[in-house]
């Protein structure tokens, strides 16, 4: 703890406005809002395999983070003596492992696994680095949650995607099923209303990943592999007015089934989980039905 608390004391101490806008973008950059419109993004509007692979790892890993957090209860640094932390803020919860470190890393690791580009491998290692360093720089987790954080993201992120490549390669669905068990079992080992929610979360992608993938298979494009061929002018400006009208509808009508279900249902576990799953089971199926009802397709 000495040490860990020395390596917080020395980043406070090297503190000026340059590192500080540094840190706090980087710290930015991997929170709720900015991930959730970069995957609509992808998965409505450029390839939709791609957006469910990066959302499934992505949902995955916030699981056990979550379900991690609540098992051991490790309480921040912040309250520490000598230790001033920085927009506290965004430090909600406990804080073993680093959530902002684990999902940055997640994000940026999934993206290397789809896209395979060196630049990727290169920018992505230095963002997802500087997150977990911003966390430790604000002074808002101890080494060890980083460290957890950087190591949880990398191995359940190749995990998540080998297990989403048989699923979506063989049909096998009863994989995702099967998921679920272990991990709505632990609902009552951990006591947790958070971890109900990133339970809800999880349950809502499995869900909808299935009825897309059955019933409504709507597609971003040519192969679905998001190609745009820049020799048709014509054409890509019609894909890409689909894509904005995609992107619109699905944004906003995904913000009033939030906040309809928040104003409708009741503060219970039980209506705690069902909502959380039915906004991502609209994410993943509810949106593209409207697409292709819309021929939005």
């Amino acid at each position: 703890m000495d040490i860990e608390i020395s390596i917080l004391q020395f980043l406070q101490g090297v503190r000026n406005p340059i590192l500080d806008m540094i840190f706090l973008g980087l710290t930015i950059s991997t929170e709720l809002p900015v991930v959730v419109l970069f995957i609509a993004i992808m998965y409505w509007c450029i390839n939709k395999k791609y957006g469910q692979k990066l959302l499934f790892g992505l949902v995955g890993n916030i699981l056990i983070n979550n379900g991690v957090k609540e098992f051991f209860k490790a309480p921040r640094p912040i309250g520490v003596e000598g230790l001033k932390p920085m927009r506290v803020s965004t430090a909600t919860g406990y804080s073993f492992p680093s959530a902002h470190t684990q999902v940055a890393t997640t994000f940026w690791v999934s993206l290397m696994i789809i896209f395979k580009k060196s630049w990727i491998y290169v920018f992505g290692t230095i963002i997802f680095l500087g997150v977990g360093i911003s966390r430790l720089y604000l002074g808002v987790h101890w080494p060890v949650d980083v460290l957890c954080g950087w190591v949880f993201g990398i191995v359940f992120t190749l995990i998540f995607a080998k297990i989403f490549d048989i699923v979506d390669e063989n049909k096998s669905y009863h994989i995702l099923i099967l998921m679920l068990i272990p991990a709505g079992g632990l609902i009552f080992l951990l006591n947790s209303t958070e971890y109900v929610k990133m339970l809800g979360l999880f349950t809502g992608f499995i869900l909808g990943y299935i009825v897309e993938d059955k019933f409504i298979q709507f597609n971003t494009g040519k192969n679905n592999k998001g190609r745009i061929n820049f020799g048709n002018k014509n054409n890509n400006k019609n894909n890409f007015k689909r894509n904005l009208y995609r992107f619109i509808v699905g944004i906003v009508t995904l913000g009033l089934v939030y906040l309809g279900l928040k104003y409708i249902m009741p503060s219970t576990v039980v209506f705690t989980y069902i909502r959380y799953t039915v906004i991502v089971f609209y994410a993943v199926a509810g949106a593209p039905a409207l697409f292709k009802l819309l021929k939005l397709n």
